[in-house]
C-alpha cells in the first residue's frame, strides 16, 4: 500500500474515531509504549476504508481493530525473531575466579587475522568480487549485497561460485 498523506476528510474521519486506538489498547492492555504501533495500523485502516469501497458493509472499528491487530502481531513477531533474543555476555565476565581471567583476555583478536586475509584476497580478485567478498566476511546476505551492488541475487550467487574457484580451486 502506498504511503500518501491522508486526504482532508481521511484526517476528520481519523479524529473523529481516535478513541478507537485506545479502546484497542485497553483491550489488548497494552501499556502506552505501543501507540505508535498501533496508531500506524489504525491510519492504514482509515484509508483503506474510504479506497476500498466494498469494506463499507462493515464498521470501522472492525476494520481498524483488524489492522491494529496486525501491526501488533508483526511487531511482536519481529521481537521474539531468534536474532533479537541471542544471549548476551559482556567481555568482562570472569571465567575463571582463581586466575581472574576474564573473556577479553582468552578470545583471541579474530578480526586481525580476517584483516591480513582480506588483504591478500584482494590482491587475487578484481575489486568488483573483492566487494562481494567484504560484505560477505561482515555477514551481509546474498540478497543485501544484491540490493547493494544493484544487480541480481543469481548474479551474486553465481559470483561467489566463481570467487570460490579462484580462491580454493581444489575443494570445488
Amino acid at each position: 500500500m502506498n504511503n500518501r498523506a491522508l486526504t482532508p476528510e481521511e484526517c476528520q474521519f481519523a479524529e473523529d474515531n481516535h478513541d478507537i486506538i485506545y479502546s484497542f489498547m485497553r483491550c489488548k492492555r497494552l501499556s502506552e509504549d505501543y501507540y505508535d504501533i498501533i496508531a500506524f495500523g489504525f491510519l492504514r485502516a482509515v484509508r483503506k476504508y474510504f479506497e476500498r469501497s466494498e469494506l463499507r458493509q462493515y464498521s470501522f472499528k472492525t476494520i481498524a481493530y483488524y489492522a491494529m491487530n496486525s501491526d501488533l502481531y508483526n511487531h511482536y513477531r519481529k521481537q521474539y525473531r531468534q536474532k533479537r533474543r541471542a544471549y548476551i555476555v559482556s567481555f568482562d565476565t570472569v571465567v575463571y575466579d582463581d586466575d581472574r581471567l576474564t573473556l577479553m583476555d582468552i578470545i583471541p583478536d579474530e578480526n586481525a587475522d580476517c584483516n591480513i586475509l582480506l588483504e591478500e584476497i584482494s590482491e587475487m580478485l578484481p575489486a568488483d568480487q573483492f566487494n562481494i567478498v567484504r560484505m560477505k566476511a561482515e555477514g551481509y546476505n546474498d540478497r543485501e549485497i544484491a540490493q547493494s551492488c544493484n544487480i541480481p541475487v543469481k548474479s551474486i550467487k553465481d559470483m561467489l561460485s566463481s570467487i570460490r574457484e579462484i580462491l580454493c580451486p581444489s575443494l570445488v
